[in-house]
C-alpha cells in the first residue's frame, strides 16, 4: 500500500486537475503509518492551491465560458420564464466543507469534471426558502428575532408565493414541486482561492487548549469576480413575472445580509451588488476576453497557414514535378506538334495520385483557346487520354 501511495505522489507532477488533487491525492504520508496531521494538511493544501495557480486556472477560463454559453441557451430556451442575478463577491466563500475528500473538512464545491468553484442550485433553493421563512413571520410591526434592520419587511410577498416557489412540504405529504428552477451560481470568471485557518479553543471535552493548532482549509477570495445566479420558472407555471421578481428580490436580500454556505455569522458567504468601479473592471475585462480571443483566432489562422504551407511543399517533395520549372519542361514544353509524341511518357507519371495538381493544370490548358490545334491533335492519338480533354 505504501509503494502505491509513493506512486501516485510521484505521478502527481503530470497532474493539472486541483480538484483531484484535494480529494483523492492530497493524504500524504511520510514513509510509516503516519496519520493526517496539520503539518502535512498544510503543505498538501498548498500543493493544490499551487496547482489551481499554475495549472488550472488555464483551462477553468475556457470552463467559464462553456458556463457562460450554457446560461445564454436557457436564456434563449426559457425567454420570460428566465432570470439572472449578477452579484459580486464581497467575502470569502466557503461552501462544501465536508465534501468527499482524503482529508478532513477542506473541501470545496466545485464541478466535478473541470474543477470550477461553483454554488450548486440546491444551496440557493436552501438560502431563500430560510430567507422567506424569516420575512414570513416577521412580526407586525417589521421586527424580527435576530433584529429589525436584519430583515427588511416585504408585505407584498405572502406565504402563499414561497410554497409556489419551493413547493409543497405539508406534513402529509409533498404534493408539488417549486415552480422555480435554480440552476446554481457560476463565476464569470475563474476566482481566486485561498488558505484560511480556524482555531479550535476547547478540547473534545470541553477543557481549554493548552497548545492551540490551527486548522487549515480552502476558500474562495473575495475580489472584482461577477457570479452569475441562474434560474427559471418551469413551463406552465402562472405569474411567472411575479414568481421571477420574488426570486430575484430575496436572493439578492440573503446573499447581501445573510450570506450562503458555512461561517456566514463570522461574515462568510456575503456578496455584494456591482458598483461604478466593478462595471469598468468587468467592461475590461470583457475587452481582454475579447482581445485574446481575437489573438487566438489571428494565433489559428496563422498556424492553419503554416500548416498549409508545410503540406504544399511535403506534396512538392513526394510529386515528380518538385516546382514550376521540371513541369514546364517535361510537360508544358511538350505542348507543340513536334514534340507532342513525347508527352506519351509523361501520361503515366501523371496519373499518379500525387501528381493530380500538375494533371489539372494539364487539362485546364488543353481546355484554353490558345490549345485548340493541340487538342486535334491529341484526340488521334492513341495513348492520350480522351477524358482529359474538353468536351467538342
Amino acid at each position: 500500500m505504501l509503494a502505491v501511495t509513493k506512486s501516485v505522489h510521484t505521478a502527481l507532477g503530470r497532474c493539472d486537475a486541483w480538484q483531484l488533487r484535494l480529494d483523492k491525492f492530497s493524504f500524504k504520508r511520510s514513509g510509516d503509518a503516519t496519520a493526517k496531521t496539520e503539518s502535512l494538511k498544510t503543505e498538501s493544501l498548498k500543493d493544490v492551491l499551487a496547482c489551481y495557480k499554475e495549472r488550472s486556472i488555464g483551462h477553468l477560463g475556457h470552463a467559464c465560458r462553456s458556463r457562460h454559453r450554457f446560461i445564454e441557451v436557457l436564456k434563449c430556451q426559457h425567454g420570460t420564464r428566465f432570470a439572472s442575478v449578477e452579484l459580486y463577491a464581497d467575502s470569502r466563500l466557503l461552501l462544501h466543507l465536508g465534501r468527499a475528500s482524503v482529508l478532513e473538512n477542506v473541501g470545496l464545491c466545485a464541478d466535478r469534471t473541470t474543477g470550477l468553484p461553483l454554488i450548486p442550485g440546491t444551496a440557493l433553493k436552501g438560502v431563500l426558502s430560510t430567507w422567506a421563512c424569516w420575512e414570513a413571520n416577521q412580526k407586525a410591526d417589521g421586527s424580527f428575532n435576530e433584529g429589525a434592520a436584519f430583515v427588511q419587511h416585504r408585505k407584498q410577498f405572502s406565504k402563499d408565493v414561497a410554497r409556489r416557489m419551493f413547493g409543497d412540504d405539508s406534513q402529509a405529504g409533498s404534493e408539488h414541486a417549486g415552480d422555480v428552477v435554480f440552476v446554481g451560481g457560476f463565476p464569470a470568471t475563474p476566482p481566486n482561492l485561498g488558505l484560511d485557518i480556524v482555531n479550535p479553543h476547547h478540547e473534545p471535552d470541553g477543557r481549554a487548549k493548552t497548545n492551540l493548532t490551527p486548522n487549515v482549509f480552502l476558500c474562495v477570495e473575495p475580489g472584482n469576480t461577477k457570479w452569475h445566479f441562474v434560474f427559471y420558472v418551469r413551463p406552465g407555471a402562472q405569474d411567472a413575472a411575479k414568481l421571477l421578481q420574488a426570486a430575484s428580490d430575496w436572493l439578492t436580500e440573503a446573499l447581501t445580509q445573510l450570506g450562503i454556505g458555512a461561517k456566514t455569522a463570522a461574515g462568510y458567504g456575503r456578496f455584494r451588488k456591482p458598483n461604478e468601479t466593478d462595471k469598468a473592471a468587468q467592461a475590461k475585462e470583457v475587452e481582454k476576453a475579447k482581445a485574446n480571443e481575437d489573438a487566438a483566432a489571428e494565433q489559428a489562422k496563422v498556424a492553419a497557414e503554416k500548416a498549409k504551407q508545410q503540406a504544399a511543399a511535403q506534396s512538392s517533395l513526394i510529386s515528380d514535378y518538385p516546382n514550376p520549372a521540371t513541369f514546364r519542361n517535361k510537360v508544358i514544353g511538350n505542348l507543340n506538334p513536334g514534340q507532342l509524341d513525347r508527352l506519351q511518357s509523361e501520361i503515366s507519371v501523371l496519373q499518379k495520385p500525387d501528381n493530380t495538381p500538375q494533371c489539372q493544370e494539364l487539362k485546364r490548358l488543353l481546355a484554353s483557346k490558345d490549345y485548340k490545334d493541340i487538342r486535334k491533335r491529341l484526340r488521334d492519338k492513341p495513348w492520350f487520354p480522351k477524358e482529359w480533354l474538353p468536351p467538342q
